[in-house]
């Protein structure tokens, strides 16, 4: 990770935006991706719950949740570079202030998908392992710098 979690001290929810536009997956870019698979709206949906239920499961160790609503001051913006076959996730992601700029980055985090299923639910594996991966290190930052909570 570059940068510091620190502006995340006092801030109990955090909005999160995933974006799945630029993404390659099983291969081919997204916009192909979706004009190939009908359902690809409803991927999206449903890994993106699965996202949310990773980070926040991680999230609740420091008393902080993550949150779509767009109306918080600090953004966990999740740009999907790519999903392969199996659903193992590469992701950037970006902590952004309320006038969107980083100030904490990572980049190519990679996440397991997963053995036996539809697309949907391997790539889901991937995406709830991504939440949970940026849950833990948001959780992590603060319980090592011992910050009151």
């Amino acid at each position: 990770m570059d940068g510091a979690l620190d502006p995340l001290k006092d801030a109990s929810l955090l909005d999160v935006e995933i974006n799945f536009d630029d993404g390659a997956y099983k291969y081919i870019p997204e916009e192909q991706f979706a004009k190939e698979n009908s359902d690809w709206e409803q991927i999206k949906k449903e890994t993106s719950e699965r996202f949310m239920e990773g980070i926040n499961a991680k999230l609740r160790l420091t008393k902080r949740a993550a949150v779509m609503t767009d109306k918080q001051d600090f953004t966990i913006q999740v740009d999907i570079v790519s999903v392969d076959e199996k659903g193992n996730t590469i992701s950037n992601v970006r902590f952004l202030d309320e006038k969107g700029n980083a100030f904490a980055k990572i980049d190519n985090m990679y996440a397991s998908g997963g053995r036996f299923g539809t697309f949907c639910n391997l790539m889901g594996d991937g995406m709830e392992e991504t939440g949970e991966k940026i849950g833990r290190t948001v959780s992590y930052y603060f319980l090592k710098k011992k910050i009151k909570l």
